[in-house]
C-alpha cells in the first residue's frame, strides 16, 4: 500500500501523463485516470490546470508503466483493461453507458438531470451536467445499463457496480430509478451493487434495499453550516442526514453505508475533524477526499498542506475510531480511488 502522504500528494497535485481520461463528465470527479499502484488505487488528476506542476509523472519503458516523483520511482502502474468500451448498445459504446473509475469500480449516472442545477442551487463541486452532448445520455435505458454491465463484468469479475443519478424530484430523489435499475442488474448479473442518493425517506431506502441494492452512499459533502449554503445549497440538512444514515445503518448494517466529506471548499479544518467523528460514531464510512476542480474551470486547487494537516489530524483518531473499510464491498470506499483515507486509517 502507498504511504499515505503520497496518496495525498497524487489525488490532490495530479499526475502528469499522456494517459487519456475515459470520463469526460458525469457525477464523480473527472479529468483524471485510475490506476493501481504498491497496492494501492488511484484517481488522480491529469486534465487541470495545476497538473503541470505536479511532481509525479507516469512514464512508459519496455512496455511498462512507471510511478515517478521527479526521478525516484515509486512503483509500476496498473492501467486497467476497457475493452468493453468497443461494445456498442444502438451505436453508442458500452463505456459511455457504464464508466470505469478507478481499477474495478464501473460507474453509470441513470439520470443526469438535477433539479438543484434546474433551480440554481447546483452543488458546486458537481460536474453532472458537464459534456451533456452526444453520444452522452440523460436517462439512460435500464437495459441498455444491464447490457453494458453484463459486457464489462464478463471481463473482469472482481469489478462492482456504483448507481448514481441527479436528484430527479425533491421527493424520492431519484431512488426509484435507482432501484428499478439495480433489479433489473441484479436479475441479469451477480455483481455487488452501490447506490448513492440524497437524505430520503426511510421507505425509500426500504426500496433500494429490496431491489439488491449492497451498499450505500448519502453523502453529506460538508460539516461546516458557514460554507454549507454555498456549497450544497439545495440539500438538506446536517440532521435529515443524521437521520437517514441511521435508518441506512439498520437495514444496511454497519460501514456498508458512506458519506463524502469533501474538503478543500473553505471549510473550518475543526468541521472536518468533528464531521469524521460524528460520521464514524454512526457505523458510517467518512470517506474524506480533496476537491477535484473540473478540468476547464481554473479553479484553485485546495491547498497541500491544509489536506495534508486533515488527513494527519485524521490519522491520529485511528485507535479511537475503528472504521472498517474493508466491509464496505461496492461503491467508492471499495474503489478509494479519490480519497487517501484507506491508506490514511491503515
Amino acid at each position: 500500500m502507498l504511504d499515505y502522504k503520497t496518496k495525498i500528494e497524487l489525488i490532490t497535485l495530479g499526475v502528469r501523463t499522456s494517459i487519456p481520461p475515459r470520463r469526460r463528465g458525469g457525477g464523480g470527479p473527472i479529468g483524471g485516470i485510475g490506476f493501481a499502484v504498491n497496492g494501492s488505487i488511484v484517481s488522480a488528476p491529469t486534465k487541470q490546470w495545476y497538473v503541470k506542476e505536479s511532481p509525479y509523472e507516469i512514464v512508459e519503458r519496455e512496455g511498462k508503466f512507471i510511478l515517478l516523483r521527479e526521478d525516484e520511482r515509486i512503483g509500476y502502474v496498473e492501467i486497467p483493461k476497457a475493452e468493453y468500451y468497443k461494445h456498442t448498445i444502438k451505436g453508442v459504446s458500452a463505456g459511455f453507458i457504464v464508466a470505469l473509475d478507478g481499477i474495478n469500480a464501473l460507474v453509470t449516472s441513470v439520470s443526469r438531470r438535477c433539479v438543484h442545477v434546474d433551480s440554481g442551487k447546483k452543488c458546486i463541486f458537481c460536474a453532472i451536467e458537464k459534456n451533456v452532448t452526444e453520444p452522452f445520455i440523460l436517462d439512460k435505458n435500464p437495459g441498455d445499463i444491464v447490457e453494458a454491465v453484463k459486457v464489462a463484468y464478463e471481463e473482469d469479475r472482481t469489478r462492482h457496480l456504483t448507481l448514481t443519478t441527479g436528484t430527479t424530484n425533491l421527493i424520492d430523489k431519484g431512488a426509484l430509478k435507482i432501484s428499478e435499475v439495480a433489479r433489473k442488474v441484479k436479475e441479469e448479473v451477480d455483481i455487488k451493487i452501490h447506490a448513492q442518493v440524497e437524505a430520503v425517506n426511510e421507505k425509500y431506502l426500504e426500496v433500494l434495499y429490496s431491489s439488491g441494492v449492497d451498499t450505500i452512499g448519502i453523502h453529506i459533502e460538508t460539516f461546516d453550516e458557514k460554507i454549507r449554503g454555498t456549497v450544497v445549497p439545495g440539500k438538506p440538512s446536517i440532521e435529515e442526514y443524521l437521520k437517514c444514515w441511521r435508518e441506512a445503518v439498520k437495514l444496511f448494517g454497519e460501514w456498508k453505508v458512506s458519506s463524502w466529506i469533501v474538503i478543500g471548499l473553505g471549510e473550518r479544518e475543526e468541521s472536518v475533524v468533528d464531521g469524521f467523528k460524528r460520521t464514524a460514531e454512526e457505523g458510517v464510512i467518512p470517506y474524506v477526499a480533496p476537491f477535484r476542480p473540473p478540468p476547464d474551470d481554473l479553479v484553485t486547487r485546495p491547498d497541500l498542506k491544509y489536506i495534508m494537516r486533515i488527513y494527519e489530524r485524521l490519522r491520529d483518531l485511528r485507535s479511537e475510531y475503528d472504521v472498517k473499510i474493508e466491509k464496505c464491498d461496492a461503491g467508492c470506499p471499495k474503489c478509494t480511488g479519490c480519497s487517501a483515507i484507506l491508506e490514511t486509517l491503515s
